[in-house]
This record gives C-alpha cells, sequence and structure tokens, in this order.
C-alpha cells in the first residue's frame, strides 16, 4: 500500500437525507475506549434505516441472517466465487468481505461508541449514535460487497470519518482514477489485477443536494471528509461502496511490462496468462490499439492500464502505484 495522500474530490446529485459513506465502513470521531455499550432502541434504528434507505434505494441490499458474533451476514455469488459478508456486531468493530479461497478484506471502524447493530428496514444494519451527532450503517449488497453509511443528523457531527483498511498482504491500493480506489494482486510479474473496489464517495442531504465529498489516503487508514456550510439541510447521508472479487476493474502493468507490450506487441505473450478467466479470448481483438497505448505510455515515461468490462478492453496511462 501507498504511504503517501492521495485526495480525490468527489461530489454527486441528490438523496433524501446528508449521509457520508464510504464504500465499505465510514466511523466518526473519537470516542473513549472504555465507553460503555449502548444497546440500540429499535424505534431510533428504524427511522434511521428509513433515512438511509430512502437514499440508496432497497434493490440491491443482499439477503443476510444473524450469525454468532454479527447482525447480520451475507453470502453472495460474484463471478464464479462465493463471497462472504459480514457486519461487525458493535459499531467499534470490523466489517468483513471474503471469497472461498479465504482472501479477506476488512474496515476496522475506531473511534466510535460501543453500539450494538440492530436489522432495521429492508436489511440495513444500523447504530445508532455511534459518535456525536452520528448515526452508522452497513448494507451488505448483492454484488459481494457492502455500502457503508454515516449520517450527520446535524451541524454538530464531524465532517471527517477515519477508518482502517485491512487488505491482503500481498495486495496494494491503486487510484481508479475517478474519486476511488482498486485493491489489485500481483497476478504475474509486473501485472496487477483487482480484488476489490472502493467506489468514489458522494453525499446527499436532505433536500437531495449534492454535499462535497472527498478521500484521502493515509497509510492503511481511508479518510472521507463532508464539506457542510450554513446552507446544508440536514440530516445528511454519505456512501461509497466496497465490493470484493473480480467483476469488471483494470490490470496495471508496471514498466518492464509496458516496454515489452511496446516492443514486441500485445499478442507477445506477456499478459495473456494473467488477465481474470474468460477475458483472455478478447485480448487479441484489442490488440493493436492496447499497443499503440503501450508505446505511448513508454515515451511519456509512464505504464499502461487496461480496464476490462464485458469482453470490452480500455487501454490506459498512469503513473506511481504500480507503475515502477
Amino acid at each position: 500500500m501507498q504511504n503517501s495522500t492521495h485526495r480525490h474530490q468527489f461530489s454527486k446529485l441528490s438523496l433524501a437525507a446528508v449521509s457520508a459513506t464510504v464504500g465499505a465502513a465510514l466511523f466518526a470521531s473519537a470516542i473513549p475506549a472504555n465507553a460503555a455499550t449502548t444497546a440500540p432502541r429499535s424505534d431510533g434504528a428504524a427511522r434511521a434505516a428509513a433515512v438511509v434507505e430512502s437514499a440508496t434505494g432497497t434493490a440491491d441490499i443482499a439477503t443476510s441472517t444473524a450469525a454468532p458474533g454479527t447482525p447480520a451476514k451475507a453470502v453472495t455469488a460474484a463471478a464464479g466465487a462465493a463471497l462472504t459478508v459480514t457486519a461487525p456486531e458493535k459499531a467499534n468493530g470490523a466489517l468483513h468481505a471474503a471469497d472461498d479461497s479465504g482472501s479477506t478484506f476488512g474496515l476496522t471502524l475506531p473511534g466510535a461508541k460501543d453500539v450494538a447493530g440492530v436489522k432495521a428496514g429492508a436489511g440495513t444494519v444500523i447504530y445508532p449514535d455511534a459518535a456525536p451527532a452520528t448515526d452508522i450503517a452497513v448494507q451488505p449488497t448483492k454484488e459481494g460487497g457492502a455500502r457503508t453509511l454515516v449520517t450527520l443528523k446535524d451541524d454538530k457531527a464531524s465532517e471527517t470519518h477515519r477508518f482502517r483498511l485491512d487488505i491482503p498482504q500481498d495486495a496494494s491500493i491503486t487510484e481508479d482514477g475517478q474519486g476511488g480506489y482498486e485493491i489489485t494482486r500481483e497476478a504475474g510479474e509486473g501485472v496487477h489485477v483487482p480484488v476489490a473496489t472502493i467506489d468514489a464517495p458522494w453525499a446527499k442531504d436532505a433536500n437531495g443536494k449534492s454535499v462535497p465529498t472527498s478521500y484521502e489516503l493515509d497509510g492503511n487508514d481511508l479518510i472521507q471528509t463532508v464539506e457542510t456550510t450554513e446552507n446544508t439541510a440536514f440530516p445528511v447521508v454519505a456512501d461509497p461502496k466496497m465490493t470484493w472479487g473480480i467483476v469488471t476493474g483494470t490490470a496495471y502493468f508496471n514498466k518492464k511490462e509496458t516496454r515489452a507490450i511496446a516492443d514486441n506487441g500485445a499478442l507477445s505473450g506477456v499478459v495473456l496468462g494473467f488477465l481474470p478467466p474468460g477475458l483472455n479470448i478478447y485480448w487479441g481483438a484489442h490488440a493493436a490499439v492496447i499497443t499503440t497505448t503501450a508505446l505511448k505510455a513508454k515515451n511519456a515515461k509512464k505504464c499502461i492500464k487496461v480496464k476490462f468490462a464485458a469482453g470490452i478492453f480500455i487501454p490506459g496511462q498512469y503513473s506511481g502505484g504500480n507503475c515502477k
């Protein structure tokens, strides 16, 4: 993972409450670690779930069941793999996603009150008043991921939310160029492919107006800032989303492999064994444009990246991250 700080500005359109969510899990300002456990009232959880679900909708919320240590455990299938998402029992716990190979991704929620999660509404797990003037929510999704939402109930709520990322030891984080991140693994020498994504953040106020929000990566901490003003209509809900497993994404090549593609062509066999299953057969149809882009990247002292989705390859250039 990179240790440098990256800032991404992102704002989006409306919803019925201002919330800030991180494509995974967001939490607010520090609360003493020895705070007493708080059991949420069911009526408060129902109201909080209604606010969140009015902003997110409910069509993609996965079916979940309670299990020891979690109010909601969802098992879904994506790209041929079984994926399990587990919501934390308490607001200062960790959201976990795991595939059937044992690879895991976690988002620890530090600095929140010791509030127990309650499933309400259409399957949203609510941690009411997990921080001053702040509710936290988790929604397992059908694609094999989860939304973690923060509801800022008034102007006393913190605008900054920090949570710790727990990714596989051999993985790294790469900017996706749209305000979010891709967690990538080396699939072969010099080639990295995504195993998880963190969507760009969004936030909306009670009038459905977009509220500016952005990410900052500080070591293993993902920080989301929501920029409210005296004109912001509360509550505000924010939501980035985390998805585990390769559905679509981008393959990132280092400088050595970029040179190899530029010099020998995209059909040289450099990458054919490294792409996700089922995508290799489409590589040849895009070989010419991939080779041309690699040559441009090489001349610019950059690296090539190739986005793939539904059999379509879109090559581009990038620097930093795995471009070494």
